[in-house]
Parts: structure tokens; sequence; C-alpha cells
């Protein structure tokens, strides 16, 4: 919460102001220098390719608190690498085992369940996802320069497993792919400090946008009248997305002591960024350069919410040092033992184990790279990251036990730190069991995003559409 010496400023500048967004962003920066907890940030992460469990489950000796990460092979030796990213993250993760996506649909599909809970429905989810119920919809967003932002890799489709960010009804949201883009979504026309040619160009900016703007809306207006409800709908999206640029005008400014713009990214490192069409080779770079921008916007105040989706690297030579199809020669080849085969029988093949924990540990070294950025600008007690994938075992398209880890300090809300392992969806005697036994028990990824809503003050029970409405109600206490 931000106690009073926030609300001592708030009412210094006089109600006039207080309700600018940048003044809430200098607010904060004033309640951070009190000693004050800054507003809880959210970073939703997803990548691909589900997991090796055998690199990443809970191992004999490990217990809730101690742990080993350092092994050889471990995909989440990143969060304790010193050498690599300054300190161990360690103490900052929670790592959970036994989480479900119930979506009802083919493994890829299931990213889009990640963040909604919910079954996909003709490649879409049925309602919204957490960042934008959240962000929009409790107006959690409504202070900040960019309510949300929505990052990719490679993907620019809004399918449910290409992107995380859902309006209302499911409605899948534009993600940015290009971090150019990126970069003048959320810095372009920022001004930190007080340098008058600085000042002076941002205002010329902000006058030129809000006249295309007022031109739109007002043919926007006009045409809604003559249009039916559903098109009226549509419409209304539109003035939203209007009303979001708006926001970025209003804000010339940015708070927070490690607040800086950041160098626009140099596009010639990424020349191509779309999948098939020669992107993969700067997908890395691409990775990198998203993670930095959005470390740095949360840093500023810019906004307390984002999703980034993740790609692999699926070309020759990779610095993986994997087969070109990441996907058709890693996943799908994965021969998992019962650790990662939902405890059914079979020894599986360990010389299929390395190369995907070798990838799983490429991802997490980017979210490891992103709580790196956000210590050293001092975001990271109060960001929150969930990152998770589509699937478990992906050679099986297993929706079961999917990936999931928390991570940075969350206020306080969970104790980081931990391994968690959640009860087996099937009794020993029946691990083939399904969703029409009633011996299945999953935990579904609904009681994590109840959890993560409640971290941020939002006081509600369930979240999102199952059949049963059990699967999608409670917080998981274990987080806690």
């Amino acid at each position: 919460m931000r106690r009073s010496t926030r609300r001592t400023f708030l009412r210094a500048v006089g109600a006039s102001l207080a309700t600018l967004p940048f003044v809430n962003m200098l607010a904060d920066s004033v309640a951070q220098a009190g000693g004050e907890e800054l507003p809880l940030k959210f970073v939703a992460v997803y990548h691909p390719h589900g997991i090796a469990a055998e690199y990443w489950a809970m191992r004999a000796g490990d217990t809730e608190t101690s742990f080993d990460i350092a092994y050889e092979n471990c995909s989440l030796q990143p969060f304790d690498d010193p050498a690599a990213y300054g300190r161990s993250f360690k103490d900052k993760i929670l790592v959970v085992e036994g989480i479900d996506h119930l979506s009802n649909a083919n493994g890829h599909d299931s990213a889009g369940t990640m963040l909604t809970g919910s079954r996909i429905d003709g490649k879409k989810p049925l309602n919204l996802s957490l960042d934008q119920y959240l962000a929009v919809e409790r107006g959690l967003g409504a202070d900040t320069r960019i309510t949300s932002v929505a990052l990719g890799v490679g993907m620019d489709g809004t399918e449910s497993g290409q992107t995380l960010s859902f309006g209302a009804g499911g409605a899948p949201l534009p993600k940015i792919i290009h971090p150019v883009e990126a970069f003048n979504l959320l810095f372009a026309g920022l001004v930190v400090g007080d340098d008058p040619e600085a000042q002076a160009r941002a205002a010329r900016q902000r006058e030129l946008g809000q006249s295309v703007i007022d031109f739109v809306k007002g043919d926007i207006n006009r045409l809604r009248t003559r249009l039916a409800p559903a098109e009226q709908q549509k419409l209304d999206q539109h003035l939203t997305s209007l009303r979001e640029l708006e926001k970025q005008y209003d804000a010339p400014s940015a708070g927070g002591p490690a607040c800086v713009v950041p160098p626009q990214p140099d596009a010639s490192k990424f020349p191509s960024v779309k999948q098939y069409n020669g992107g993969e080779p700067y997908f890395d770079a691409i990775t990198d350069a998203h993670v930095d921008l959005l470390a740095q916007a949360l840093a500023c105040g810019i906004t307390r919410f984002a999703t980034l989706f993740m790609n692999d690297l699926s070309y020759a030579n990779n610095p993986l040092g994997l087969p070109t199809d990441n996907h058709g020669s890693v996943a799908h080849t994965y021969d998992a033992s019962p650790v990662g085969n939902d405890g059914r029988p079979g020894a599986g093949n360990p010389e299929t184990w390395v190369p995907l924990a070798r990838f799983n540990r490429y991802s997490y070294s980017k979210i490891a790279r992103l709580m790196q950025r956000l210590d050293q600008l001092g975001a990271l007690d109060s960001t929150l990251i969930y990152a998770s994938s589509d699937m478990g075992n992906p050679a099986q398209h297993s929706k079961r036990n999917v990936p999931t880890l928390l991570a940075g300090g969350a206020n306080g809300k969970f104790r980081m730190g931990r391994r968690i392992k959640l009860r087996a969806d099937c009794p020993a005697d029946a691990p083939w069991c399904g969703e029409s036994d009633a011996t299945f028990t999953p935990v579904t990824n609904s009681r994590i995003l109840v959890s993560i809503a409640q971290a941020f003050g939002v006081e509600i029970e369930s979240f999102g559409s199952q059949p049963d409405p059990a699967l999608t109600t409670g917080a998981l206490s274990e987080l806690t």
C-alpha cells in the first residue's frame, strides 16, 4: 500500500493535479524516498515447449526451503548464478509443481489459458486475461502512462496459441514484436528531467498527436450512430484504444530515482523480426531488447502490467547447439520418465531430456535477466513475475503439470525462496486417469490467478471459465 508520504504529496499538489498520470509517478518516487512500499507491478512471461521435468522437478533430498538448482543440466540454474547475473535470485523464486491448464484444446493453444484460466473455444478463451482484468476492468492501470503492454517475439498473431492478453469476452489483443515499436510506445515523447529543448520537442509531439486523435474521434462518433449495436461495440473498442493514446500525450514526465529514457534499440540488430520470414536468428537480441525495455518502463512507473510472449531459436547453428527445428526435433522427441509423464510407467530416454532442458534453461535465463535489470533499477521487490508454458510434457501435448514459476519480491505477498509440490492429479494406482474419471483431481492455474489478484488487493474468489466452477475457485493457500 502507498501510505502517508504519498498521500501527503498528493494533498500538497492539489486535487486538480493529483489525477494526472505523471503526478502519480512522482508520488511513487516521493514515497520510495520515504521508505514506503511501491505499487505492485505484474509481468507474465510465456516460454514455449513445456518442460523437461527430470531437470526441473524437485529431487530426492530437496525440501520446500532447501533445494539445489545449480546441478548439471538443471533448467532453473540461471536463478542461482551470481557470476552471470550479479547475485543469486534463488530467494526470489517460488517454483510450483502440479498446476494444470484445462484448456480443452491442443497443447499449443493452451497458452491462451495461462492468464485466463479458461477453456479455449474457437481459438480464443471464454473470458478476459488477468492482466486486463486488473489493469482495465479494476482500474489498476488507470494512473500510469500505459495501462498495459503486450510484447512478443516473432509472432504477431492473436490466436490463443500466440498471445497472452485478451479483453472482454476473450477478444484477443495485439502485441508488439519489434523492439523499436515497443520503445516508441513506452518512451517516445517521455521527458525525464528539465531539459528545455527536450520538453519543447515533446510538447510539439503531444500537440500533433492530440490533433490527430481529436480528428479520428470525431469521425468515429459521427459514424457510430449509423451502425448496428454489434458494430458499435467494435467502434467502442477503437475509442478505448484512442483513450489509451491520449493518456500518453497527457503524461509527459516520469518518476523514480532510477528512471531514465533508455536509448532506442538499434534496428540494424534485427533486420527481420517475424517468424518464417527470416527473423529467427534475431530472436535472442529481440528478447533481450524487450526485457530491458520492460524493466525500465516498470521502474519508471510508465506501466504496471506487462506480458512477454517468448519464442524458440529454430534456426541453423543457433547458440544453444540445438537442432534447427526446436519444436519437432527437441520438444516432440522428448521421451519422459514418470517424473515428466505424470507418474505413468516407463524409463524414458535420458538423451532426450538434455536438449529440452537446455532450451528451458535458455528461457529462464531471460527471466533472470529481467530480474537482474529490475534489481539494478530498484523495482524487483515491488514486481511479481509469473512464468509458465502451454504444456507440461511437450511430446504428449500434455496440459498437466505445466511449469509454473513466480518470481520477484511481490511486495511480500508470497513467500519466495521455496519449492512447492502439489498433489498428483491421479492416484498412484491409476496414473492414466483423465478428466472424466472421478479420481482426477487437478489444481488449475485459476488458483494461481486468484492468488495474484488478491495480492493486488482485489478480493475475488474465482477466475476463469470451466464446466465445474470449483476448478476456478479459491486462492492457492500454499503460496503464502
